[in-house]
């Protein structure tokens, strides 16, 4: 974003113009701060010596500030200075208030475009012209702030609590950078996959979220108090329940007769700081941007077997390489009269070079598919497993020395897996799973539940796709008010219902319920 001055009416003003007195008045400024430094220094001394120096300094002090040029008392310079010379450092409150002080500026300029736009017959919102480029400071870009439209991230950017948030993980992203400039990560090098330092501030995050859910408990409308651990979703409980969704997907695929294969895509060597093999021609990208250019090869090709009508469905997931270059693995299950046109697709979208995409097939008569993919799984779950006679044994379930995987994914903000050409219904399968007292409220709840017990997960999904329908109902909460943008709103969840589509009968599923702590327990009530 440009910050040209709106309020100086010089003609013909170019941008070259305005920066070049910004970098002259910046220059003045460094100037300054060093001349004053050493007058501090001498003003401590007394003797006749340093009195003089003293009174020199302070006349070419004077001097350079006669200097100072039509930017100084510009705001705009002072959101230069934000954009370009200030380093992702120091006092989390000062950044985060010269980034709110940016985004007004842009703010201002917007607020122009948003005048033009009511006389536009195009119908496109202010958000439409915001760029994901867009510098909000310290070269920190809007795409950089989470969230998956333009408005979530202005939420986030709006937001001096989420802001704050946001600014800590991209300072850890900014380290980690720096040891990949290094040559500190690699294959050989100091650090495998990632520093330490990430490792630990992972396990401090899980640690802290384990201490709280430890000293909370649920207490229910009836006065039911059970401690909140047993009520949240645990590293193998998510890990079973993966190998369920994996399972039931290859025994459906079984019965259709799909060819199950298995395929890995790895990202361009530009994206590799320290290649395996060969020399590097790392570009500077950043490990999430190996993940974003894959995800977006992915969508392309979902897109070309929609159009080819090819019959396929699956599961991937995704893993560094020991360079925190990311890569791609991913179960398929296709209709045999599809598959060599399958093949063919992947190649188009994914083989950028000789080496770029892995195809193997399943031979399910040495191994079954669901085995060979959870071997991928377990690293991004941190998770060692043992099958017995096929099926999943929790009991052996033991956490691996796998979690720098993980805690890559989570410095990245990389989605971990997915299922693909089944209809999820993910949501609806875990309110299921935790709330047994649904059962008798509806005849359709009642058959969805019979998949749920045998663990049935693609035969449920395709049972409640277009007959029943989690629908959350949410608050919304002002963000912005009065805003140049208008008022933008974020939400808060004050309902959550299944909707059964074909008698139209809403079941209120979320439960009267609290968190307190447990030192509280004798009080708590409804």
């Amino acid at each position: 974003m440009i910050f040209i001055p709106q309020r100086i009416t010089l003609k013909n003003l170019p941008p070259e113009f305005f920066f070049a007195e910004c970098e002259r008045q910046y220059f003045f400024e460094r100037a300054i701060e060093k001349k004053m430094t050493s007058k501090e220094y001498f003003e401590n001394k007394l003797n006749n010596s340093s009195k003089r120096k003293c009174s020199r300094l302070a006349k070419e002090i004077k001097s350079i500030k006669d200097k100072f040029n039509w930017v100084a008392n510009c705001g705009e310079y002072k959101c230069w200075k934000i954009q370009n010379k200030y380093v992702l450092n120091g006092d989390l409150n000062e950044i985060v208030k010269n980034i709110a002080f940016v985004f007004e500026r842009i703010q201002e300029q917007l607020i122009i475009k948003q005048r033009n736009l009511k006389n536009d017959e195009s119908g496109e919102s202010i958000f439409s012209r915001i760029k994901n480029d867009w510098d909000i400071g310290y070269g920190i870009k809007i795409k950089d702030i989470k969230g998956s439209a333009i408005k979530d991230k202005l939420i986030n950017i709006a937001d001096e609590r989420k802001l704050k948030s946001q600014i800590k993980r991209i300072q850890k992203q900014r380290n980690e950078l720096m040891k990949l400039h290094s040559g500190l990560i690699g294959s050989g090098r100091t650090f495998e996959i990632c520093s330490d330092e990430v490792v630990r501030d992972r396990d401090a995050a899980e640690q802290k979220q384990y201490e709280y859910i430890l000293s909370k408990y649920v207490v229910y409308a009836d006065h039911k108090k059970i401690p909140l651990s047993k009520v949240v979703s645990t590293e193998k409980q998510r890990f079973a329940e993966i190998y369920v969704q994996v399972s039931s997907l290859d025994t459906y695929a079984k019965r259709l007769d799909y060819k199950p294969l298995f395929i890995t895509f790895t990202a361009p060597a530009r994206f590799h700081p320290k290649p395996s093999k060969g020399a590097s021609s790392w570009d500077g990208s950043t490990p999430k941007d190996s993940n974003d250019y894959l995800k977006g090869l992915w969508n392309a090709f979902r897109k070309d077997i929609h159009r080819h009508k090819i019959e396929m469905n699956g599961f991937w997931a995704v893993e560094p390489h020991k360079d925190q270059c990311f890569h791609k693995h991913a179960l398929m299950y296709v209709n045999r009269k599809h598959y060599d046109e399958l093949v063919i697709l992947v190649n188009k979208h994914f083989r950028h070079s000789e080496n770029a995409v892995r195809i193997e097939e399943i031979d399910t008569k040495k191994s079954k598919a669901t085995s060979y993919v959870m071997k991928y799984l377990t690293k991004s779950f941190n998770m060692d497993f043992e099958l017995k006679d096929g099926v999943l044994n929790i009991d052996k379930l033991e956490i691996s020395n796998h979690k720098k995987v993980r805690a890559v994914q989570a410095l990245w903000s990389v989605r971990r897996y997915a299922m693909f050409g089944v209809k999820n219904t993910l949501s609806l399968w875990r309110e299921l799973k935790r709330k047994s007292f649904l059962k008798g409220k509806n005849e359709a709840l009642d058959k969805a539940f019979t998949f749920v017990e045998r663990n049935d997960f693609i035969g449920f999904s395709m049972f409640v796709n277009g007959k029943l329908k989690i629908r959350r109902v949410f608050n919304e909460i002002q963000i912005m008010k009065n805003d140049l943008l208008g008022d933008v709103f974020g939400k808060s969840l004050i309902g959550k219902y299944i909707i059964d589509l074909e008698t139209n009968e809403v079941i209120d599923i979320k439960s009267t319920c609290k968190i307190i702590d447990a030192s509280s327990l004798d009080s708590a009530a409804i």
